[in-house]
């Protein structure tokens, strides 16, 4: 007995039949009954549907590909496809949440067994979709209580950097980078100053910053102030690399102390300090994870509504001084939530 028998018998369509088997609303009582009354009548069995045969190519999808951060993830992750057997697609989403959507299509249509994903968003409206698709994906360097994901813990990061600020005795401090609600490097920096008292100054914080904004908030805070900043946390290497530049082509003698994020070789070229984010185990445990989920099942592990998020400890690399951490284990994982 086929699904055609079903709907000849039924004297309705064979899409009919087929919304009633998947309980679309689109179908009328009557007719209802008559296709369940069929059903039941020949004992139909909806049949198992086809497993998706494995394609050995994997979606990464990064945010910016000029960021090297992210190409020292994706170098790994190349790396270990290519240890087993697989390859990678790769797509820049430009920080574009459109494009990153776009892009999951395309993963789609190329049948991957499963997908990288360095999201734009981690607003559950952006995330939980993600859990309806025809594979696993795998959140790198942020994470999420709705999907398997893995990072750092950024909220150290800003820790350690605070901490070590109030260790120099430095009091006027400022902040270049995102200070929404999502970023917890903003957040833990924030909030451990608030913790000793030290005041973070709505006008020492510059976000976003373009070129022209940078240099003017370097004159007024740094350059032409009678108390210009001792001390200044940058969000990423990046922003901090344009202050180191901007900073090294003039004639400063007033001192400031720069520390970035990520540690990345623009800080070790340039060679001012950094939070280290773990990136080459951020890619190993992210291409562990992927594999046990195809061993589990894309539709199983999709539907769970309990999926791990896992976060490791960062460091803060003085380019000057021994390295410090918040706690003396290198890369541990610090969280398995379920």
């Amino acid at each position: 007995m086929t699904i055609r028998d079903i709907a000849k018998y039924s004297g309705v369509s064979i899409a009919t039949v087929s919304r009633v088997i998947n309980n679309n609303d689109k179908v009328s009582d009557a007719t209802r009954h008559a296709v369940e009354a069929a059903i039941a009548k020949f004992n139909y069995q909806k049949p198992e549907p086809k497993r998706k045969k494995a394609t050995k190519l994997f979606g990464v999808i990064v945010r910016n590909m000029s960021n090297p951060f992210f190409a020292k993830l994706i170098d790994v992750l190349e790396e270990e496809a290519y240890k087993h057997g697989r390859s990678i697609l790769l797509f820049n989403s430009r920080n574009n949440l459109k494009l990153e959507q776009t892009f999951l299509e395309e993963c789609k249509h190329h049948n991957v067994d499963g997908v990288f994903l360095i999201p734009r968003s981690l607003k559950e409206q952006h995330i939980r979709p993600l859990q309806s698709l025809p594979f696993p994906v795998i959140l790198l360097t942020v994470t999420s209580p709705l999907c398997l994901s893995i990072g750092t813990y950024h909220k150290h990061g800003g820790n350690l950097v605070a901490e070590y600020f109030i260790k120099q005795g430095y009091r006027r401090i400022g902040f270049i980078g995102s200070t929404s609600q999502q970023s917890d490097r903003f957040i833990g920096f924030q909030n451990t100053l608030l913790n000793k008292s030290r005041k973070l100054n709505g006008e020492c914080i510059l976000t976003p910053y373009t070129a022209e904004s940078l240099k003017e908030f370097i004159q007024d805070h740094i350059l032409n102030s009678d108390t210009p900043l001792e001390a200044l946390f940058c969000s990423d290497d990046i922003s901090a690399s344009h202050v180191y530049n901007l900073l090294n082509n003039t004639n400063l003698t007033k001192q400031v102390e720069i520390v970035g994020f990520d540690d990345t070789f623009i800080a070790q070229s340039l060679g001012f300090s950094s939070v280290h984010q773990p990136m080459h185990q951020i890619a190993l445990h992210g291409f562990e994870l992927m594999l046990n989920a195809l061993k589990v099942g894309s539709n199983e592990n999709n539907q769970t509504n309990t999926p791990l998020e896992y976060l490791l400890e960062p460091k803060l690399v003085l380019r000057s001084s021994p390295m410090i951490t918040a706690q003396d284990r290198p890369y541990e994982i610090l969280k398995e939530a379920n």
